[in-house]
């Protein structure tokens, strides 16, 4: 299977199993906070792209969010291109993003920031992926537990499993209202006071919920040198 390739996938499947709970994040316009359109460059088959949102923040900042899954058994970094635009089809910006390494198999976020496109109507978006080379996935070797504690906070728990210490671990964390509307967005990291995760440790994080949010679902990435 060829690894180096240059993608966009196209299916747009409807997403939502998850947790009853609260939620974190900012928003305006709980109502804004829609599946996004977004047009896809090409096609493959060792990505999937599962599910995309769009989220506005209350300062007016736009997130595009993919929900994606490495279809290959090999460990991936992953990175994408995004851009805006009005509703006359014309540029606004590019989004702002970061590279994802993930382990084969895994379900994982992308998002991009938009600090300039609150009126955005729709986007493109390029996703790159390569063979992981310098920095080694660890996801499989995290548990991570997520529980809403009495006073409403979602508790997000992850432990490193592995004999080496973790450069980070990152959680993605996406909020929905009884109608499986997109109403908040978290992207944490949780690791120790030396922003790190040393070899057996456990970190735990806390989320503020939004009022409006019913259920989540939590996609973790991490990762060593």
């Amino acid at each position: 299977m060829k690894i180096f390739k240059t993608f966009i996938a196209a299916m747009l499947i409807l997403l939502l199993f998850g947790n009853t709970a609260l939620a974190a994040g900012e928003v305006a316009d709980p109502a804004a906070d829609t599946e996004a359109v977004a047009e896809p460059l090409n096609e493959t088959d060792d990505l999937e792209v599962t599910q995309i949102y769009e989220h506005s923040s209350e300062w007016g900042y736009k997130y595009l969010i993919a929900v994606c899954k490495n279809k290959t058994d090999t460990d991936l970094e992953v990175a994408w291109d995004t851009i805006s635009y009005d509703k006359a089809g014309d540029i606004l910006e590019t989004g702002s993003s970061y590279s994802a390494y993930v382990s084969g198999g895994q379900s994982f976020t992308l998002y991009a920031l938009f600090l300039d496109s609150a009126d955005a109507d729709n986007y493109t978006y390029n996703i790159n992926y390569e063979e992981a080379r310098f920095i080694v996935p660890a996801y499989n070797e995290v548990t991570l537990t997520d529980k809403v504690s009495s006073n409403g906070k979602l508790i997000l728990t992850a432990t490193n499993n592995s004999n080496y210490d973790l450069n980070t671990i990152q959680a993605a964390t996406l909020f929905f209202d009884e109608n499986d509307n997109l109403v908040g967005f978290d992207d944490s990291y949780i690791v120790n006071s030396n922003y790190n995760v040393k070899a057996g440790e456990t970190v735990v994080k806390d989320i503020r919920p939004p009022e409006e949010a019913t259920s989540y679902m939590v996609y973790y990435t991490a990762y060593r040198y």
